[in-house]
Formats: C-alpha cells, structure tokens, sequence
C-alpha cells in the first residue's frame, strides 16, 4: 500500500472511532456466518482501531488476534482501547509482511478495497492461513456506498470494491473453496475455505 494510505489512515486515527458508526447486529450477523473454530488464531487483516476486536471475542474466543495495520496510529488508538492481552499489533503492509504463525481465520473488514494489488494480496495472505482455514471478506454496507464513498477523497478515489462475483473468482483461482458471495444494497461478503490437501 502506498504512504499516500498510511498518512491519509495515520492523520484520521485519533478521531477515527467518533467519526464511525459500527452497526453492531449486522457486523455480528455476518461475523456468525463465518465457520471459524473457538479458540483459535485470527488475523484482522487492515484493522484500524479494533473494532472487530469485541465481536472476535464474543463469537469465537480466540487464543489470539493478530491485528494488522499499515497505520501505525490507528494501532495504536486500538492498543488504548483492548490493551495486549490475547491480541499482537503487527504495523505493515497486507502483501509483505511475514508471520510466524498460521491463522485459523483471516478477515477483512472494510479494508479490501485499500489494496492496490488485490489478487497479490490474497495470494500472500492466503499463503498463512491453515488447511480448512477461513478467509473472509466484509462490509457492512454496499459496494456501491463504499465506492462512492472512496470516490469523494483525492487519496482513496480508486480504491474500489469489485463486484462480489470477481472477488469469488480470484478466491476460487487461489485455490479457496468458496462458502459465502453476496454482494446486496445491504452488505457485502464474499468468503472461502482453504481446502486441505487430498
């Protein structure tokens, strides 16, 4: 991602959550869709100031959450909040950085449209994620609000959500098996399943 992202991300932080309204029942609701194991490891791919965090906890009780972030300030605010019991704050780009472990689920919420090289990203990412692992992609508003949302600011102009069928089609070509696309006035959620080998 490019540095025009992390300052635009890293200036916003500090008043990042009251600029947000999260609709909880929907997050949840979509969240609970998600065939993720109790007691596992979870990356919250682009996770700004937490906000997955609570319902992570909620609806399957991590061991841990690794969240990352190219905004080392938005981390930060999410340090403040959930302190680092049970949670690692990695700061760095979705497509280079390494890990050391392997995740049960991979998630990303309201960040997918930010990566310049989508179909590279997923190909990294997926790279961590564990046979019969989950990997998700969310929004808890439409395609079509987010990118006219995007489209109001010089910096996120072209950072735009594909169509859900596209996203199947990338998660599919990586070797995912696909659970979940929908893609309504309402929400957006395209999911797969990293299938084992045969």
């Amino acid at each position: 991602m490019s540095q025009d992202i992390r300052a635009f991300f890293n200036e916003k932080a500090p008043f990042w959550d009251a600029m947000q309204e999260v609709p909880e029942g929907k997050l949840r609701a979509l969240l609970s869709e998600l065939p993720i194991v109790r007691g596992g490891v979870i990356l919250d791919v682009g996770s700004g100031t937490g906000v997955l965090i609570p319902f992570l906890r909620e609806l399957f009780a991590p061991f841990l959450i690794v969240e990352l972030d190219i905004a080392e300030a938005m981390l930060a605010e999410a340090r403040k909040k959930f302190g680092d019991d049970g949670i690692r704050y990695v700061h760095g780009d979705a497509k280079e950085v390494v890990f050391a472990e392997t995740f049960d689920a991979i998630i990303c919420y309201s960040s997918f449209p930010h990566f310049e090289d989508k179909e590279g990203t997923l190909r990294h990412l997926l790279a961590f994620l564990k046979d019969g692992g989950v990997f998700a992609i969310l929004h808890t508003a439409s395609r079509e609000y987010i990118n006219a949302l995007h489209a109001q600011n010089e910096v996120t102009r072209n950072h735009l959500l594909p169509e859900g069928d596209e996203v199947a089609r990338m998660l599919a070509g990586l070797g995912l098996s696909v659970l979940i696309v929908r893609d309504t006035p309402e929400e957006y959620l395209v999911a797969g399943l990293k299938k084992g080998v045969q």
